[in-house]
């Protein structure tokens, strides 16, 4: 595995490492040209040894990073050979690689900032118009560093500044400059020191406060990206489901004809009781497939279909309860006043809805624990230019008493097919059919880790 650690650096990083060296060269080849045309052109006597050995330095540093940069590329695609497990266990590292790229660019940001400190050094300090170029690292820093390291580059750059204006190798050039190392320290190199220390944080506190916030609408988009995804796999699952529906249906319902027509001849002949409870049984499993099917047709939309008749909170709830096995065992809890609330809703698929979810309560429970079924309702307040009536969020609580739901179970519930109950007890349709119905009337279903013990589940629906 230490082998596979410079696999698993993100792309912004990789990304990001690359077009910095090309800055860098860009700024190296700058420096050139501006040493050469001073020196060669405009015949200014410069320290020029040391200016071109801080310039091979940053050539060298530059060279390393681009060496390190187009590695990490080629073994970033090159990775793809990884399994999924090798993969996922690499994931671990993600962090601390991260963390050792950003150090490692905000190092060489900070080798810059010293070196472009030493090149105003031998080229006239503060009064050399170049010092603005601290900016340039200072913009740098606070768009691609953490916050902490962009500050920690404005703060060099004004420490940079503070020494050039007191000491530098001077120019005669600049010698009448009131920035120049050699001038007395008055209004004007005062005045510079502050409005270059205040322009320095004022750049970082704002690029900084832009980066983050591209950052942060980068991890939304991703986010919402991966939901989309995962959204059009289970829409593909559902029409799934629903084509093998509508295909079992048709031999399904010959094979119940069949079973109906040879237990009525069965009936007529002196024939073994248990021949006759093997095709007894028999149909019982064909209605069995045939509830099975219904519900996966159901959650391809086919419910949804139901048409809109007015209904009661009072009749949803005794649709949903009196069907369950053990409803003796749900505490209802709504007001007398909310039993009679009205709206328009399909009743047999907004309870069934409903059942699932408790009935998903009443088996994460305890044979001897209730599961509390609470319903409010709360009145939006009418916006312009809408009906006299104002509309409602019927909001549907139920809380167990079980276990709870681990971090992984509740990052996939309402996945098709999958289920936490023992094989042959569910087949993992019920949330997804439920969030289906629930969406479907421009609901929201979420779950919740309860308070100490259990999970809440929460239904909103609007309704008029």
């Amino acid at each position: 595995m230490v082998g596979l650690r410079v696999q698993v650096f993100s792309e912004p990083h990789i990304s990001t490492a690359i077009w910095l060296a090309q800055l860098r060269w860009v700024a190296v080849a700058g420096q050139l040209l501006v040493i050469g045309y001073v020196a060669l052109v405009l015949r200014i006597e410069l320290p020029t040894t040391w200016l071109l050995l801080l310039v091979t330095g940053t050539a060298v540093s530059n060279a390393a990073l681009w060496l390190w940069a187009r590695r990490l590329k080629w073994n970033a695609s090159g990775s793809s050979y990884l399994s999924s497990q090798q993969a996922s266990s690499n994931l671990v590292l993600r962090d601390d690689d991260e963390t050792i790229g950003s150090r490692t660019i905000g190092l060489l940001l900070a080798i810059d900032v010293m070196t472009l400190t030493a090149l105003l050094f031998f080229s006239g300090g503060a009064a050399n118009p170049f010092t603005f170029f601290y900016f340039a690292n200072i913009a740098i820093a606070g768009m691609i560093l953490p916050r902490a390291s962009a500050w920690c580059i404005s703060l060099m750059s004004v420490l940079g500044c503070s020494v050039l204006l007191n000491q530098a190798y001077a120019l005669d050039v600049f010698s009448q400059s009131p920035l120049s190392p050699v001038a007395e320290w008055g209004v004007g190199k005062a005045a510079f020191l502050v409005a270059f220390t205040t322009c320095s944080f004022v750049v970082t506190f704002f690029i900084s406060m832009l980066a983050m916030a591209l950052r942060q609408r980068e991890v939304e988009l991703a986010i919402v990206e991966k939901e989309r995804e995962r959204a059009r796999r289970l829409e593909a699952l559902a029409t799934l489901a629903a084509g093998a529906g509508h295909e079992l249906a048709s031999p399904l319902s010959t094979i119940a004809v069949v079973a109906k027509e040879l237990s009525r001849n069965l009936e007529k002949t002196d024939s073994s009781p248990s021949v006759r409870r093997d095709v007894e049984l028999i149909r019982e499993e064909l209605n069995r497939c045939k509830e099975i099917l219904h519900r996966m047709k159901s959650g391809a939309g086919e419910a949804a279909a139901e048409h809109l008749h007015p209904v009661t909170i009072e009749e949803i709830v005794q649709e949903t309860v009196q069907a369950m096995r053990e409803p003796n065992r749900v505490k209802i809890d709504v007001s007398k006043e909310d039993r009679q609330r009205q709206g328009l809703l399909p009743k047999q698929a907004l309870s069934q809805a409903l059942r699932n979810l408790l009935q998903n309560g009443l088996d994460a429970s305890a044979v001897d624990e209730t599961v509390q079924f609470k319903i409010t309702v709360e009145t939006l307040p009418k916006q312009t230019g809408e009906p006299s009536k104002n509309a409602q969020v019927w909001r549907f609580q139920i809380m167990d008493q079980g276990t709870g739901m681990s971090s992984e179970v509740q990052r996939r519930i309402g996945e098709p097919f999958f289920t936490t109950k023992e094989v042959g007890q569910g087949m993992g349709l019920g949330v997804f059919l439920t969030r289906n119905v629930i969406h479907g009337l421009g609901g929201e279903l979420r779950f919740t880790p309860g308070e100490g013990i259990g999970t809440i589940c929460q239904v909103s629906l609007p309704v008029r």
